[in-house]
């Protein structure tokens, strides 16, 4: 998305075009609380997500006992990890031509037969071996639950949004410009509702801001709305 046709679309919305408000640069005002209160509320609904693969040895394990190791996840440079998701084994250290099927298939079998070991060997490993788990604790500590193997893992992250925008999906656009109306509203009110009126190019507008004054209340309705659908885009159960 971009900022700019973002701040745009809020004050067409609001009727704060080519009005001359009592804030220096309305523009940089829509900037600040885009960045700053929406986009840290909104990332944590829909966050940033994206896919890391590493090998245990690769981290810093700074804790062990018999059915878990803590390790530090690297550090990020500046962008901020909401959560873990999901930890899983790398699909391909566990099926198709793998350790399970043993052997090269030009030596020791045929193709569909070393498909057919694979998988059955990965299936018995499942059953026998208790189900890996984690726990994320934030800003950086991953707690690993019955990893009999030191696999390469896949991690499914969640990051906040870059504050430029451009991270956030089209499809999420009517969702952010949702919650920043609001936040505009509900921080702007403060200051607009002591004035009467606002003078524009086309003489002095009287402000018709009442029902700004239920921007808060707004909020959290749509906060309570997503706190009860948010959780079903995500499919991974956490077991401790």
């Amino acid at each position: 998305m971009n900022l700019s046709n973002i701040v745009t679309r809020v004050k067409l919305k609001l009727g704060l075009i080519n009005i001359a408000t009592p804030f220096e640069n309305i523009d940089e005002v829509i900037v600040d609380i885009a960045k700053d209160i929406t986009l840290p509320v909104f990332s944590i609904y829909h966050p940033c997500r994206e896919t890391m693969y590493v090998y245990t040895k690769e981290l810093e394990r700074i804790a062990k006992d018999e059915l878990s190791q803590t390790y530090l996840l690297p550090d990020f440079k500046g962008r901020k990890l909401i959560e873990v998701i999901d930890v899983t084994y790398d699909d391909s250290s566990l099926s198709g031509l793998g350790y399970y099927g043993g052997g090269m298939p030009l030596t020791t079998g045929n193709l569909i037969q070393q498909s057919m070991l694979a998988n059955a060997g990965a299936m018995m490993t499942s059953m026998i071996y208790p189900k890996m788990s984690f726990k994320y604790e934030h800003p950086r500590k991953l707690v690993i639950y019955n990893a009999w193997s030191s696999a390469k893992l896949k991690l499914d992250l969640a990051f906040e949004h870059d504050k430029s925008l451009a991270s956030i999906p089209e499809t999420a656009r009517e969702s952010f410009i949702k919650l920043l109306t609001i936040d505009v509203k509900e921080n702007l009110y403060p200051t607009l509702k002591q004035y009467n009126q606002i003078s524009s190019a086309y003489g002095n507008i009287d402000l018709k801001i009442d029902d700004w004054s239920n921007a808060e209340s707004e909020r959290q309705e749509l906060i309570n709305q997503w706190d009860d659908t948010y959780h079903l885009d995500r499919q991974p159960m956490y077991y401790y």
